[in-house]
């Protein structure tokens, strides 16, 4: 495995809340309680996302797009919420934007990092049984009070939006990324950071955005070959 990728898992782990929340992952403090709380909200989140399954068309999820015939949770691996963490701990972002909630357990990971510095996620989503499950996990987690959830097709909210955007993690349906993007980039603050997920096990769906951000002078942009495959664009 080269160099690098060693590097990358070392600083994942380290990253985890599992040895690492606040400043003080002493045990008996309140930082150990809260990664006690965040290890058991993951923990069922993942073994929720192995054996959660609904029919395509079943009440509550008419309108989303599916790619195939049952409803998974299609929740991120892991390692890559590990990334996640790590990218908005180095950034600090005020405002973090989430296209796609499912079960919550990417922004889980997101808002961990958020309340280390005051931040905030905004996630959306469409699917009301996700919505539920997503809202019953926030606050298990203890974090619900550093994200907002927004119920809606992802078209409508952005054409509403009106906050500067510091950080996207797009997990919605790929073959939309690139009308989301060219909605939401009139918001993204200098150096925002931009992270796709599915770029590589769901590359033909994303062409075109793969291309526009792989081709615009507006952004910097490099492909993590880990889990799925993230394509990580910073605004210039």
């Amino acid at each position: 495995m080269p160099g690098w990728r060693n590097g990358l898992r070392r600083g994942l782990k380290i990253l985890d809340p599992k040895g690492f929340v606040g400043s003080n992952p002493t045990p008996g403090t309140e930082s150990m309680n809260n990664s006690d709380q965040f290890n058991k909200v993951t923990q069922e989140l993942e073994e929720l996302a192995r054996t959660y399954s609904a029919k395509k068309g079943s009440p509550g999820y008419e309108e989303i797009w599916v790619p195939g015939d049952q409803v998974k949770l299609w929740s991120v691996p892991r390692q890559t919420g590990q990334l996640l963490r790590l990218f908005t701990l180095a950034k600090k972002p005020p405002i973090i934007l989430e296209l796609g909630t499912s079960a919550g357990y990417s922004a889980i990971w997101l808002a961990s990092a958020a309340k280390e510095y005051g931040g905030k996620v905004y996630t959306v989503e469409l699917a009301k049984p996700k919505i539920r499950m997503a809202e019953k996990y926030f606050k298990a987690a203890g974090l619900d009070g550093y994200i907002e959830q927004i119920e809606g097709k992802i078209e409508e909210v952005l054409n509403k939006w009106d906050k500067t955007i510091n950080f996207v993690f797009l997990d919605a349906d790929k073959m939309k990324y690139a009308t989301y993007i060219q909605q939401f980039e009139k918001h993204l603050g200098e150096g925002a950071i931009i992270i796709a997920d599915n770029a590589i096990s769901h590359a033909d769906l994303m062409k075109d955005y793969l291309d526009y951000v792989g081709k615009s002078d507006s952004y910097i942009s490099h492909l993590i070959t880990i889990d799925n495959g993230l394509m990580v664009s910073i605004k210039r």
